[in-house]
C-alpha cells in the first residue's frame, strides 16, 4: 500500500516536471524572436515592447491564478491557460505574414504561460508540507533552466533549417502537451477550495507580508530580461550558435547547482550567502556584450546559470515562511510574479537604452544595478536574521 502511494506521488510529481519542461520550452523556443524582428525592420524599443508585452500580462494572470484557482480549481485555471496558449501559438504562425500580430500573440502567450505555470504551482506545494515548499519550488524551475540549453538550440536548427515558422508551431505544438498532461494529473491533486475572504484582502494580506522579497524579484527579474530581450542581437556577430552556447551555459550551471546545493540552504544564513551568490551573475552581464567566441558565452552562461541555481530556492524558502496560512495559493501567486513585472519594465526600457548607446551600455547598467539590489536584500535582511 505504501509502495503505491509513492509512486503515484512519483508520477505525480514527474507530470508536473514534464508540464513546466513544455512551457518553458515553448518560451525559450523564442529566444531568437527579436533577431526576426530586427529583419522587419522594427527598433530596439519596439523589440522590447514586443517582448515585454509577454510579461505585462504574464504578471497579471499569475497574480489573479490564486483567486482563480481558490474559485476555480488549480487544474481548471492551468487548462485555461493552455487555451490561451494555443490561441497564442495561431497568432505567432500568422505574424509570419502579418507581422503586427506578434503584439497579441506575446500577450497571449504571456496569459496562458501564466495561468499554467501558477495553477500547476500552487497544486504542487499544497501537497507538501511547509519545510519542502522552498524546495519543491525549485524542483518545479529546474525544467525551466533545462529549457534555457534545450530550447534556443532547437530554435536555432529549427529557424536556420526552415524558417522561423517552425518555432512558432512548436509553441502550438508544447501548449497542445500541455494540455494532455494537465488531464492526467492525479485526482488528489486537482481538488479546489472555496475562496474565503474578498480578492482585495487576501491580495493585502500577502503582500505586507512579502514586501520585501517581492522588491528584490522585481528588480532581479528587470536585469534579467537584459539578457532574455537583447541577448540575441547582442551576439548575432558571433554567428550561429551564440545564443545556444549561452543558453546551453546556463542551463549546466543551474542544473549543477540546483541539484547539489538545494539541500544545503536550510537556514536563514545559508539562504543569504547563496543570494550573494548573485553578485557572479552580475559580473555576467557586464562582460556579455564582449565576447569575442562561443566558447565565452558558454562560460558566462554557466557562471549566470550558477548564481540562479542557488538563488532562487533560497529566496523561495524566504517566501514560502511567510506566505499567509490563509491565504498560500494567493501568496504563491504573488511571488511568483513579481519577477513578471521586472520582465514587463525591462524590455522597453533596456531597448530605449540600446538605439541611444549601444547593447555594451544596457548589460553594464543591468549588471551593475543586479549587484546595487543585492547588497541591498543580504544587508536588510541580515539585520533581522533569526539564526
Amino acid at each position: 500500500m505504501a509502495q503505491a502511494e509513492t509512486t503515484n506521488r512519483l508520477h505525480g510529481l514527474y507530470l508536473y516536471l514534464a508540464i513546466s519542461s513544455l512551457v518553458n520550452l515553448g518560451t525559450w523556443a523564442l529566444l531568437l524572436l527579436p533577431n526576426f524582428l530586427h529583419e522587419k525592420q522594427w527598433s530596439g524599443q519596439a523589440i522590447g515592447w514586443a517582448m515585454g508585452a509577454y510579461f505585462s500580462v504574464n504578471l497579471i494572470s499569475q497574480v489573479l491564478a490564486g483567486e482563480i484557482a481558490d474559485r476555480q480549481g488549480s487544474v481548471r485555471t492551468a487548462l485555461s491557460g493552455v487555451f490561451l496558449g494555443l490561441a497564442a501559438g495561431v497568432l505567432y504562425v500568422l505574424a509570419g505574414w502579418w507581422t503586427w500580430l506578434i503584439i497579441p500573440a506575446r500577450m497571449f502567450h504571456g496569459a496562458g504561460a501564466g495561468l499554467i505555470s501558477s495553477g500547476a504551482l500552487i497544486q504542487l506545494t499544497q501537497s507538501v508540507p511547509m519545510h519542502r515548499k522552498g524546495q519543491v519550488i525549485g524542483y518545479f524551475g529546474l525544467p525551466g533552466f533545462v529549457m534555457i540549453g534545450v530550447g534556443p538550440l532547437l530554435a536555432e536548427w529549427l529557424v536556420y533549417a526552415w524558417g522561423f515558422q517552425t518555432s512558432f508551431l512548436l509553441v502550438v505544438t508544447s501548449f497542445a502537451l500541455t494540455g494532455w498532461l494537465l488531464r492526467r494529473l492525479p485526482r488528489s491533486l486537482v481538488e479546489a477550495s472555496p475562496s474565503r475572504a474578498p480578492f482585495r484582502v487576501v491580495l493585502k494580506a500577502s503582500f505586507v507580508r512579502l514586501e520585501r522579497i517581492l522588491a528584490f524579484s522585481i528588480f532581479f527579474g528587470l536585469c534579467f530580461s537584459c539578457w532574455n530581450g537583447f541577448l540575441a542581437p547582442t551576439v548575432r556577430a558571433l554567428g550561429a550558435g551564440a545564443v545556444s552556447s549561452f543558453g546551453t551555459g546556463y542551463a549546466l550551471g543551474a542544473v549543477v547547482t540546483r541539484l547539489g546545493f538545494s539541500h544545503a540552504v536550510y537556514n536563514h544564513r545559508r539562504r543569504l550567502i547563496a543570494i550573494s551568490s548573485l553578485f557572479f551573475y552580475s559580473l555576467g552581464l557586464i562582460v556579455i556584450p564582449h565576447a569575442f567566441a562561443g566558447w565565452n558565452l558558454l562560460l558566462i552562461g554557466i557562471v549566470c546559470g550558477m548564481g540562479h541555481g542557488i538563488y532562487y530556492p533560497s529566496l523561495s524558502s524566504l517566501a514560502a515562511e511567510r506566505f499567509h496560512p490563509l491565504y498560500q495559493g494567493q501568496g504563491m501567486s504573488l511571488y511568483v510574479s513579481a519577477s513578471g513585472l521586472g520582465h514587463f519594465m525591462g524590455p522597453p526600457i533596456w531597448g530605449a537604452l540600446a538605439d541611444q548607446f549601444g547593447y555594451s551600455l544596457i548589460f553594464l547598467l543591468a549588471g551593475l544595478l543586479l549587484a546595487a539590489a543585492v547588497g541591498v536584500f543580504v544587508f536588510a535582511e541580515s539585520r533581522g536574521a533569526p539564526d
